[in-house]
């Protein structure tokens, strides 16, 4: 593949989520078949604080969390452009923060759930992100289409999910105030702020999708547009030679008057032609 710079870096920076976000996707999955979260949704909140975590959770988060923090340094020795830098470091931050406070906020079963969901639909997302590049234009149309479906119903999926846990379920064990010695912070202010977090992280990439599925609307109904056939044009008739009158032709010196006669008769013929 002859790729340009800037869709070479693309193509690097998709290819390396899209191995991350399989490996993390089915891990997380298997960790949910393992501990029994899959059969028992009441797991997720109840026995709260879950701070005893069996070793390969506590691991998968510990991976998570140091992947994200290294995409930092990484982006110098990868020499990201700078036109690209911040909106790597955008959703570095995010998912950093994000994970990092369900691990200390001793939230991880819903945050494992969470991060599985989306995991799957990134993975979609940079799989047709990689088949595009590679100019197999009717595979990614085909892989969009599964994501573009799949991401809507994981975005409605995650705010119910959150909504049921943070606003319903945990709000029955709720404290006054946190106990950072138990590690209970079950309290109305974290929980309304996770919960505020998630749906605002949620809707912001609902916003996007929209604002891009427009786009790309505009876009493709202004193609066709342009694609339309034109109406054939009209030749333009050559524009009639107006004939010397007589009073300025005597008004002219003989030698011009001669000239003028000629020239007048020559474009006649070549009207009449």
């Amino acid at each position: 593949m002859h790729l340009s710079k800037i869709k070479h870096s693309k193509f690097n920076e998709s290819g390396q989520l899209l191995v991350f976000f399989l490996l993390s996707a089915v891990w997380g999955a298997d960790l949910f078949f393992r501990e029994n979260y899959i059969t028992s949704v009441n797991q997720l909140w109840e026995g709260y604080p879950h701070n005893q975590l069996p070793f390969i959770v506590k691991f998968f988060f510990i991976v998570q969390i140091a992947y994200w923090l290294h995409n930092y340094p990484e982006m110098y020795f990868q020499k990201v452009r700078k036109e690209e830098i911040s909106e790597r470091i955008q959703y570095t931050t995010l998912y950093l923060s994000l994970i990092a406070a369900a691990y200390f906020l001793n939230f991880n079963r819903v945050a494992l759930c969470l991060l599985v969901l989306h995991y799957v639909t990134e993975f979609l997302y940079h799989t047709a992100l990689l088949c595009h590049y590679s100019e197999k234009t009717d595979l990614s149309s085909s892989v969009f289409m599964v994501f573009d479906v799949l991401f809507v119903l994981v975005r409605l999926g995650s705010i119910t999910l959150a909504v049921l846990t943070f606003w319903i379920k945990l709000a029955q064990s709720s404290q006054p105030a946190i106990d950072v010695a138990t590690g209970n912070y079950n309290s109305n202010f974290i929980r309304m702020t996770c919960l505020a977090a998630v749906c605002l992280t949620q809707a912001g990439l609902m916003w996007n999708f929209i604002t891009f599925q427009l786009r790309k609307y505009r876009e493709k109904s202004a193609s066709s547009s342009s694609r339309k056939p034109r109406s054939p044009t009209k030749k333009k008739q050559p524009a009639a030679v107006k004939p010397i009158a007589a009073e300025d032709l005597d008004s002219l010196p003989e030698v011009d008057q001669n000239a003028a006669s000629e020239n007048g008769n020559v474009r006649a013929r070549r009207a009449r032609k």
